[in-house]
């Protein structure tokens, strides 16, 4: 029987070791980039992406390893979902108003006074996402994680107050999307589309006498150092979601994916919205701090308001009836899921 010398023994248990070192790497080299538009201080960013890349981070015991890239550091805010499809970023934050007419569909939630809170209207969107087919062809190309939407804006203006529906003739309101540029319309105002970013300078120089916003957004964009009056409306949401690259995602091991998909899809979605439920009481606070004259409408005026904008759904479920999509379905579902049906 030939010995085996110390040498050689030595050469084949550093062969082994490397090997088991080699694959132990293997095993550890999944790396996900997470793209956001937005610094780690906005809400989302910073209560709801970065605690679950952390959670991920340390249940994944280093198999899986999730990188933030905020701010826009891989891309502009309309590119997040292009980001995500092509693969420049693997996980993505996007926001369907930013790519007018990308999720035709989703702007069902986009109609004036839809969301009763983030929360709920964020259960709604994910449900609503779950039962409809047709829905879901508009997210065919990445896998989605979370669909989420923030509680209704308000109207905040300068100098004039919105009291009434009469208040608004005249006024240049920057609006959030095409169906709040109907309510606008309706009610006398001239919506202007411009970019959240651009608005503070807008309103400062006069170029708008308001913006429809949500509490949040005037302390994150500091738009409250320039208005003097907040109309509250719960007027509107802006539909958003995390998605992933599909090739991406199926290339990912069965226990990763368990992981991921059991710590988003519907518990996601909601925490989501109530993260923004739950940052509008301290931006409310801090922009009334600031001077600003919060009004509450008369019930009644409100109550005006709102059903003056009914007939903007079923004209959004003729429009989409009219490109062959399902509209009337899902208008259906979606109040469905709202109202707790």
């Amino acid at each position: 029987m030939k010995r085996v010398s110390a040498k050689s023994l030595f050469l084949i248990v550093l062969s082994g070791i490397f090997c088991l070192s080699l694959s132990t790497a293997f095993a550890k080299s999944i790396e996900l980039r997470f793209s956001s538009p937005f610094p780690a201080q906005q809400t989302i960013t910073g209560k709801i992406i970065i605690p679950w890349i952390e959670q991920i981070n340390k249940a994944g015991e280093g198999k899986v390893s999730i990188k933030l890239f905020p701010a826009g550091a891989l891309g502009k805010a309309p590119e997040q979902f292009d980001l995500a499809e092509k693969g420049v970023a693997d996980l993505a934050y996007h926001l369907s108003d930013y790519t007018p007419g990308r999720f035709p569909l989703t702007t069902v939630f986009s109609l004036p006074f839809m969301p009763p809170s983030g929360e709920k209207v964020s259960e709604a969107m994910w449900k609503t996402f779950q039962q409809e087919p047709k829905y879901q062809e508009e997210y065919s190309k990445v896998k989605v994680l979370a669909l989420f939407g923030h509680p209704g804006g308000h109207f905040h203006t300068v100098s004039k107050p919105i009291r009434s529906m009469a208040d608004f003739k005249g006024i240049k309101m920057r609006t959030a999307n095409p169906s709040i540029s109907k309510a606008l319309t309706l009610w006398g105002a001239v919506p202007v589309a411009q970019p959240i970013t651009e608005t503070y300078q807008s309103l400062q120089l006069g170029v708008l006498d308001g913006t429809v916003l949500v509490w949040e957004g005037m302390g994150v964009f500091k738009l409250n150092e320039v208005t003097k009056f907040t109309t509250v409306a719960d007027l509107y949401t802006m539909p958003m979601m995390f998605v992933i690259n599909k090739d991406v995602w199926n290339g990912l091991p069965d226990d990763v994916k368990t992981l991921l998909e059991s710590t988003t899809g519907l518990k996601m979605s909601m925490a989501a919205g109530k993260a923004f439920d739950d940052a509008e009481k301290p931006f409310r606070e801090m922009t009334i701090a600031k001077g600003t004259e919060e009004i509450i409408l008369d019930p009644a005026e409100l109550t005006k308001m709102k059903e003056s904008t009914f007939p903007l759904r079923e004209e959004w479920a003729a429009e989409m009836e009219a490109k062959g999509l399902p509209g009337k379905a899902i208008l259906k579902t979606a109040l469905g899921f709202l109202e707790g049906k």
